[in-house]
């Protein structure tokens, strides 16, 4: 239809016509450009937002430390034996004292918390001492025996030495050598000269 011929049927249109003419072209135009906006938006909203999940993770974070504690080494014990104290008897001569030992440690904390302990290093620096124990061993000797009574009195013999005289008795005194005829005990130290004034020598003891 040519421009002029359109004219013409724009002009033959009331009033009423007209308006819905232009409405109808009016909405057709506004419908084609709506459906292509969702697209460009939906578009950029894709684009301006992404999942958590596509989110690099944040490392933990490592450190570590020296760290060093102190505990105590228990002293040990020993016994030894010495005459300078009574057989049965025991005494502590060296009293015992503990030591102490440092520990060194090379500590790991992740995000804060310990999650790695190493020893790498023990220093002792303070020896413990032992404690000696004396146990006694001396016996003393016995008694010396008591010195023989002599009822008849004593005498000094050739040699220097006191003696008993001889004297009788039911049964051979202590120190008696020899028993005289007359049944009397001799405490003589020399075979020589016993039992003189006894009727001589019946039996050496």
């Amino acid at each position: 239809m040519s421009m002029r011929r359109s004219s013409d049927w724009l002009k033959s249109l009331n009033t009423t016509k007209r308006v819905l003419l232009v409405m109808v072209l009016f909405f057709g135009f506004a419908a084609v450009a709506g459906s292509q906006q969702p697209k460009a938006n939906l578009a950029t909203s894709n684009t301006s937002h992404k999942s958590p999940q596509t989110q690099q993770a944040k490392a933990p974070a490592v450190t570590t430390k020296t760290e060093t504690e102190t505990q105590s080494i228990p002293f040990t014990s020993t016994t030894v034996q010495t005459a300078s104290l009574a057989k049965g008897t025991s005494k502590v001569t060296t009293a015992g004292v503990n030591g102490s030992e440092t520990l060194t440690y090379t500590v790991t904390y992740t995000d804060g918390q310990q999650t790695d302990k190493q020893l790498t290093n023990t220093t002792v620096t303070v020896q413990p001492v032992t404690q000696v124990t004396s146990v006694g061993t001396y016996v003393a000797p016995p008694p010396p025996a008591p010195a023989p009574s002599c009822p008849n009195g004593t005498y000094v013999n050739s040699a220097g030495n006191t003696v008993c005289s001889p004297y009788s008795s039911p049964s051979a005194p202590a120190g008696a050598t020899a028993q005289c005829v007359d049944g009397s005990y001799s405490f003589s130290q020399s075979h020589s000269g016993t039992c003189s004034h006894h009727g001589g020598v019946a039996t050496w003891l």
